[in-house]
């Protein structure tokens, strides 16, 4: 049937509407590493309307340009050599002060801005935080349309915080081993469409060990013990507590996850379906009344759990709340305040920051409030 007026009119605003959406939120480069261990960023242009890979090649030590979005400017990556296994525990300086965020699901302009009004980058990103330590509780990834921004931004600041004498960790989120594995059910479409672009059937192939990011993500741990802390993204469960497995073992449980299609190995395989379930550490929802299909974690267990890895508290992003909370008498800190931007056109969004032994909730226009009392 010959197509009416009325359709090419339809065609033609929807293919204006998919330039300006890619217009508007241009995706991130994604780097490869190639076999002479020089590097290749994969980019989509939008040359009259239409995207397109470009190709460029690149050289070890070079640097990458992420571009602006919205009103969060520009800014540069350099490329490093292959990630180290990140560390299941880190003790900071004495006096360093913390700082948490979780689950920012592609809002990189709401992060970007916490980030800059709470001083821990300055106003072209680049870290000003000194020898603090920014923690991220994972889920980065989906929802949102500019996730990959976010990688990149964390990738840099890890150098830079340590070259400041701080640093910054990354413990992966149920969402970054979703993607990695190639279930893509939360994704935002404009990946979907990169991935076309780029001539990859699935998105996931992107984030391969083979690309910068990929290789990096897939050395992450899935829980840190920070000074006094235990840091992760889901929690640690009472029946995960009964496996009594230390940090590493759960930590290299999840990476042989993501490395290795299926282990040979029986209890392998075993361990790892404890730690990828809901009862594993991150999925796990059990410290939060009625948010989980098991039973709310006691008291007892909490305590239980604190005293197996020795810390004071456990921070955990994964389940939202409102505003920053204290469960247990402050022995589980809430840090999932979901960002977004409300009908007010404010924005809705926390993190925690700890400073001389003291909690405070931190806002993104900058101002901090107490968590606990004296």
């Amino acid at each position: 049937m010959p197509w009416s007026r009325a359709m090419h009119r339809r065609l033609a605003f929807l293919l204006l509407f998919a330039a300006h959406v890619w217009a508007e939120a241009p995706d991130a480069p994604y780097v490869m590493r190639v076999a002479d261990g020089n590097y290749q960023a994969w980019v989509v242009e939008i040359p009259a309307g239409h995207p397109q890979m470009r190709v460029d090649s690149l050289a070890r030590g070079a640097s990458i340009s992420i571009a602006a979005v919205g009103e969060v400017p520009a800014f540069s990556v350099k490329l490093r050599k292959l990630a180290d296994t990140a560390p299941d525990e880190v003790k900071t300086r004495k006096g360093a002060p913390l700082f948490v965020v979780a689950d920012t699901h592609g809002e990189y302009e709401i992060l970007a801005g916490m980030l800059v009004r709470q001083h821990i980058v300055d106003a072209q990103l680049r870290w000003s935080f000194g020898r603090g330590h920014l923690v991220v509780l994972g889920d980065v990834f989906d929802r949102g349309a500019h996730h990959t921004e976010i990688l990149w931004l964390l990738y840099e600041l890890e150098a830079e915080a340590r070259a400041a004498g701080g640093g910054l960790d990354f413990v992966l989120g149920n969402h970054e081993v979703m993607d990695l594995g190639g279930d893509l059910r939360y994704l935002n479409p404009k990946y979907r469409d990169t991935a076309r672009t780029l001539g990859v059937q699935s998105y996931a192939q992107l984030f391969g060990d083979d690309s910068v990011l990929g290789q990096w993500l897939r050395t992450r741990a899935t829980v840190i013990k920070v000074n006094g802390l235990l840091c992760l993204h889901g929690g640690v469960s009472p029946g995960l507590l009964a496996h009594q497995l230390s940090l590493k073992d759960i930590n290299d449980g999840v990476r042989r996850a993501l490395n290795e299609a299926q282990p040979e190995d029986v209890a392998a395989r075993e361990r790892i379906a404890v730690l990828l379930g809901e009862e594993g550490p991150l999925w796990y929802r059990g410290y939060f009344p009625g948010e989980s299909a098991g039973a709310t974690a006691s008291a007892d267990e909490v305590t239980r759990i604190r005293q197996f890895f020795g810390v004071e508290r456990i921070l955990v992003g994964h389940t939202r709340v409102p505003t920053i909370t204290a469960l247990y008498g402050g022995a589980v800190i809430a840090v999932q305040v979901y960002p977004r931007h409300e009908e007010s056109g404010r924005v809705s969004f926390e993190a925690l920051l700890i400073r001389d032994g003291i909690l405070y909730r931190a806002r993104p226009d900058g101002g901090t409030e107490r968590l606990l009392p004296n």
